[in-house]
């Protein structure tokens, strides 16, 4: 029987390779296989008990209140936590009624960044490997996607120079700091740079720091407080990381009020509103100090999971190239070494270290083509004994395929 014909867009964008994992490690867990889970790029400790409670009794006492719709620009309450936030931390100042737009996750962030800075035919550049959203989001928006490489050999900078080239060319550059999946924090140099040719040709720079809590040395670049910023940079956040509230989908996209202004009315038609559960949730945490209380908790044990994993790497995998972050939540090593010897390609390499040793990771082609030499691993998610055991797994893989 005839059936009417798949759009374009959803044809010609690719499934990332990194679902081919992510379904095999929820089927092994289905079978109640115990799995060491490297591959989820989320916190690994649960939100804080406080903010939840104070919550579920907001949602007892306020049942209609806290399941109604909510202003599709977000509540004007978190608005005006989320500039202060911005205040204390950047040191900048914002409109929250003019310059703040509430979003479902830093995804919804990133529609409404590309949607509204580009229209369809523009280039992106990327620094790439990056997010493997922004890839797929640049295939449905039809823009083009160009970028500049990055590699462990550098610690993952990019070259200075590639950036002031493609600059030139494309309408925007969206980059992520630290990044996923390298954890890289750009320098300072290559940032202002960006921000400097892109003030001057008239560029946008959507900058995601979804990531900018998640320090365990040096401190967070905010690229807004450069000369020209306030009017070329857009920037993604997400409480998914510094909340641990990833599952509540929880963002914001903020910048120019120009900008802000048009994000906010497609948010409207597309999506209407952000969860109203999951703002007042954020508005408990902010009004109430438990972020920064949270974030001393968590920080000094997720620096104890990256001193292992990183440590581990070194022990087991002595062939490998690895970098220690400063920042972020994940390790991307080199092991094209043992890829070389084992014949298989990244993500084949990973499915059957998932298969034969339960131990779950991400190819780094879900990054980009080009990075097929990487696996990352998510060291914030298991505690220490499992990141060990996990890495130590791999090594018996490479054992018993006889090539170590």
């Amino acid at each position: 029987m005839a059936t009417p014909n798949i759009s374009s867009r959803a044809l010609n964008t690719p499934t990332s390779p990194h679902r081919v994992l992510v379904d095999l490690a929820l089927e092994l867990k289905s079978r109640g296989v115990d799995v060491i889970s490297f591959h989820a790029g989320q916190p690994g400790l649960p939100p804080a008990k406080e903010a939840l409670e104070e919550l579920t009794r907001l949602l007892l006492e306020k049942p209609f209140e806290t399941s109604s719709y909510a202003p599709s620009r977000g509540y004007p309450r978190l608005r005006e936590l989320i500039a202060e936030d911005i205040k204390k931390y950047g040191g900048i100042d914002i409109d929250p009624k003019k310059q703040i737009v509430v979003t479902i996750g830093g995804a919804e962030a990133l529609n409404l960044a590309i949607l509204t800075g580009l229209d369809p035919g523009d280039t992106l550049l990327l620094l790439s490997p990056t997010y493997s959203v922004y890839w797929g989001l640049g295939h449905i928006h039809n823009v083009k996607i160009d970028y500049c490489p990055q590699e462990i050999d550098t610690e993952f900078q990019p070259d200075p120079e590639c950036i002031k080239e493609k600059m030139e060319k494309a309408k925007a550059i969206l980059f992520e700091s630290p990044g996923n999946p390298t954890s890289r924090v750009l320098r300072e140099d290559i940032a202002k740079l960006i921000v400097d040719v892109a003030y001057e040709k008239k560029k946008w720079v959507f900058y995601d720091q979804a990531y900018r809590h998640i320090y365990y040395e040096g401190t967070h670049n905010w690229i807004q407080r450069y000369t020209g910023a306030d009017e070329v940079v857009v920037t993604i956040d997400s409480f998914s990381k510094d909340l641990a509230i990833p599952g509540f989908r929880l963002g914001y996209i903020w910048g120019p009020e120009e900008f802000i202004k048009h994000a906010g009315k497609l948010k409207g038609y597309m999506t209407i509103s952000a969860s109203n559960i999951s703002q007042k949730l954020a508005i408990i945490y902010l009004e109430k100090g438990l972020k920064e209380k949270y974030l001393a908790q968590v920080l000094p044990e997720y620096k104890r999971r990256r001193d292992t994993a990183y440590n581990a790497v070194i022990k087991y995998l002595p062939e490998a190239k690895v970098v220690k972050p400063i920042a972020g939540m994940y390790l991307f090593p080199d092991v094209s070494a043992y890829l070389e010897k084992t014949g298989l390609k990244d993500v084949e390499f990973a499915r059957q270290i998932a298969e034969k040793k339960h131990v779950v990771m991400l190819p780094g082609s879900a990054f980009h083509p080009g990075s097929n030499r990487y696996l990352r691993i998510t060291f914030v998610t298991e505690p220490p004994e499992r990141i060990e055991e996990g890495i130590r797994r791999i090594r018996e893989f490479l054992e018993e395929k006889h090539i170590i």
